[in-house]
């Protein structure tokens, strides 16, 4: 079911405009699990190794955003 209070974002620039400026696919990984479970540790891992790869990459965490 549609929200009536939440309305889409629209950007100028496209999934694949952003694929062209970066050079690689964009893809948005999201973790869940209960607190505590290493969901963060996982995050800081695989961003190191995908850094190491030449990929851009940002974390957000939940428990940081207001």
């Amino acid at each position: 079911m549609k929200s009536l209070n939440t309305l889409w974002q629209t950007f100028k620039l496209t999934e694949s405009d952003r694929s062209r400026i970066k050079d690689h696919n964009t893809l948005c990984l999201g973790l869940t699990g209960l607190s505590g479970s290493e969901k963060s540790t996982l995050a800081n891992a695989l961003e190191f190794k995908l850094k190491a790869r030449g990929r851009h990459t940002y974390i957000l965490d939940g428990d940081n955003l207001s």
